[in-house]
């Protein structure tokens, strides 16, 4: 792979080689990688990644030569900064071969990144111990965080191969999983992150091999893991971290050319992924592998599709949506979406249809708006219901929107942790089709474009007071000067009055926000007033209390 422009991603302290691959599957060509892990931290996400060094194909090199891990990271998932090889098994004193698959954590303001390596000189069994490097960027600096081993073949009740840690966070307990040789174990740790708090116990997993995984997902736990030799990953099932587990078959088939099978699960910008390793760079094979990440997918029962191996994952745009005007289209019918009659519609595009414009508003939360029809004043509110209808609401609500794809638009989520969304029924592309929720398939009909547009301004209006029912108010320029009294209920905000000479006046102190059409922010505050000394004559759009006005100077 060639090298491209940086991402960006700024770290103090970095270690080794720096480039930056653009890239589809496998992740990069520029190293032979496997065993990755993945962390998301500050809207990026961090890849630790193993090393394979051994050579071509051959009866000699049969064997896992693998001497230090490499860190990248991404913030569209498709250009990867590789901060080179940041750690490696000769940071722990004690060890002496052999970097293992690893996973690293964020805790406490450190990074703690846990690791399997051979020990130097307890080699009771395997002789594979479990280390624990820290450091304050994932870029390292790395060091050995105890100076000695964590896990060791004297542990009471280990495996016989202590390799592949992964560490889970159940509420404010921290646990590791590790294991292999068809054993697992278990323990926790201390808030400190480096003692054990309990004895190991056993995983009681049937079918596990190795490379085990645990994630939570609308209140199941998920324990994922290699099955068999070659192995599968295949996954089981809990409402309890501590079982009783439903075995739930194979979510990834055998790797072309690789025997071994690792995954990492998680969540990133609005999208499950799926990281394993295959064989699948030039001159891959068993010894030789590749990371690469494909999307993951549940059903409406919670249930984990199998995995569609692919040549790579959309490039997403996880810029903050500006606030302002915008038509909306599907991105599979490119129809836009309408407010018909309360109901959430896909329509042929009409520039002159108001309904099929909408104002987009930052809200309480990062990555959460109010969307709010521009003609009818309502704003889009789904169910959390699965197969409801998508209907538009007088209270304003917030919805997550997530880039879903650069090219193809974004997600509308109705519940964000469940995975829940807007979809066109049935994947019609046939006009007034609803928008219902249902459960993120990655389906174009589930992704929606937004293109800024310029809002039509309201009417002139000769009259030098706003009408109670309307959203836009007209102040005469002869005069400058106006005055609205709305009856609305206590306690809400209101606008009270308005004039250029004399500036803007709430009911009370509220936050708020003025916009050009374009929705760029032209003046932000909190108060009870707004000073004549920044207003300009013009059209503009006042945000406060949940709900986006239009008025005039």
């Amino acid at each position: 792979m060639g090298l491209k422009k940086s991402l960006g991603v700024v770290a103090a302290g970095v270690v080794g080689l720096c480039s930056t691959t653009h890239a589809a599957n496998p992740l990069t060509t520029s190293f032979y990688s496997a065993d990755a892990a993945a962390l998301v931290y500050h809207d990026s996400l961090f890849i630790f990644a193993g090393h394979d060094e051994q050579g071509p194909e051959g009866a000699n090199n049969k064997f896992f030569l693998m001497n230090d891990w490499h860190v990248m990271v991404t913030d569209d998932m498709e250009n990867y900064h590789d901060y080179g090889a940041v750690l490696s098994y000769k940071t722990f004193a004690w060890a002496d071969a052999s970097a293992f698959a690893g996973h690293c954590e964020y805790r406490n303001g450190k990074f703690y990144w846990y690791v399997a390596v051979h020990h130097g000189s307890i080699k009771q069994d395997e002789g594979f111990a479990i280390g624990v490097a820290v450091a304050d960027h994932p870029s390292g600096p790395w060091k050995d965080a105890l100076g000695h081993a964590l896990i060791t073949d004297l542990t009471e009740n280990d495996v016989k191969l202590n390799i592949d840690p992964a560490i889970f966070y159940d509420g404010d307990d921290i646990w590791m999983y590790w294991g292999s040789w068809n054993a697992g174990r278990r323990v926790k740790l201390k808030e400190n992150m480096i003692e054990l708090a309990s004895k190991p116990e056993d995983i009681k997993i049937k079918d596990f091999f190795e490379a085990p995984w645990m994630h939570k997902f609308r209140g199941n736990y998920y324990f994922s893991y290699a099955s068999g030799y070659p192995s599968t990953t295949n996954y089981s099932m809990a409402p309890s971290i501590n079982g009783p587990w439903t075995q739930m078959g194979v979510i990834n088939a055998k790797e072309d050319n690789s025997e071994t099978n690792h995954q990492a699960i998680f969540k990133y910008m609005g999208h499950w992924y799926f990281m394993h390793h295959g064989a699948n760079s030039p001159g891959g094979w068993t010894y030789r592998r590749s990371v690469n990440i494909d999307y993951l997918y549940y059903d409406r029962d919670g249930k984990i599709q199998k995995i569609v191996r692919t040549a790579g994952v959309d490039k997403v745009n996880n810029a903050l949506i500006k606030d302002g005007g915008y038509r909306l289209t599907v991105s599979h019918s490119n129809l836009a979406l309408q407010d018909d009659g309360d109901m959430v519609v896909q329509q042929v595009a009409d520039e002159t249809a108001e309904n099929q414009l909408w104002v987009i508003a930052a809200g309480s939360k990062a990555r959460h708006y109010t969307l709010q029809n521009f003609a009818t004043k309502k704003y889009y509110c789904p169910s959390n219901t699965l197969l409801d209808t998508v209907r538009t609401k007088e209270t304003p609500c917030e919805i997550r929107i997530e880039n879903a794809s650069e090219k193809k638009g974004y997600y509308l989520f109705a519940n964000y942790d469940d995975d829940y969304l807007g979809d066109v029924l049935n994947i019609s592309k046939e006009p007034g089709m609803p928008v219902i929720t249902w459960v993120r398939s990655g389906t174009d009909n589930q992704k929606v474009r937004f293109d800024a547009v310029a809002l039509p301004e309201p009417p002139e209006s000769s009259s030098s007071s706003a009408n109670t029912s309307s959203s836009s108010y007209d102040i005469g320029s002869s005069s400058g000067t106006a005055s609205f009294v709305s009856a609305a209920k206590l306690g809400v905000p209101q606008l009270l009055s308005f004039s250029r000479n004399a500036g803007i006046h709430f009911s009370e102190p509220v936050d708020y926000m003025m916009m050009d059409v374009q929705g760029n922010v032209l003046h932000k505050g909190f108060g009870a007033d707004i000073p004549a000394s920044i207003l300009n004559s013009g059209f503009f759009l006042l945000k406060f209390g949940g709900k986006i006005q239009r008025i005039r100077l």
